[in-house]
């Protein structure tokens, strides 16, 4: 079920007044981490943007170039939780890891950005409330993609459902461990 509002006339993002803004169920936060980086304190990354409708998500997403999905470490963190494993929400989770060839980086992304948002990565009600965000970490030839979890009672890979993540190359790691 989704929720519409409309937009204001002059709101910065939107030019045409007579549209409505489609709110997703949670807002969501973009944040940036250079991977060379070595600190890691909250000071080191980058808020990009906060993704509070299907609009802005579509727009968000469709404008990230795939330069930037290949080279830069990205976070896609429901809005409060910190791209950190210290996170309150974080510490006691986990993670399950997919390693993605460099030429299938950009859609992968994009289809888990989307249902991420969407709140559409799982049927299961009770995994969906326990989904903290996604990140994408570049390698030489490939990226690691993860989905960040609360807490580590849902491991099973079988329960996410996107298509071009294999659950036989998942792996399921606690962030406190």
């Amino acid at each position: 079920m989704s929720a519409s509002i409309p937009m204001e006339q002059n709101s910065p993002r939107y030019t045409n007044s007579n549209s409505e803004l489609h709110v997703l169920h949670d807002t969501w936060v973009l944040w940036a981490h250079m991977p060379h980086d070595t600190d890691w304190s909250m000071k080191s990354y980058k808020k990009i943007s906060d993704v509070q409708s299907v609009e802005e998500a579509i727009a968000l997403c469709e404008t990230i170039p795939e330069k930037m999905n290949r080279n830069c470490m990205l976070f896609l963190m429901r809005n409060g939780i910190h791209p950190t494993w210290e996170d309150s929400r974080n510490i006691n989770g986990g993670s399950f890891s997919y390693k993605i060839n460099n030429k299938y980086v950009p859609d992968t992304w994009k289809l888990l950005f989307y249902t991420i948002v969407g709140e559409s990565i799982s049927k299961n009600k009770e995994f969906l409330k326990c989904v903290n965000g996604i990140t994408i970490s570049p390698k030489k030839n490939f990226c690691i993609i993860k989905i960040w979890m609360s807490d580590c009672k849902h491991q099973n890979s079988e329960l996410i459902s996107v298509e071009g993540l294999s659950n036989q190359s998942c792996l399921f790691k606690k962030h406190n461990t």
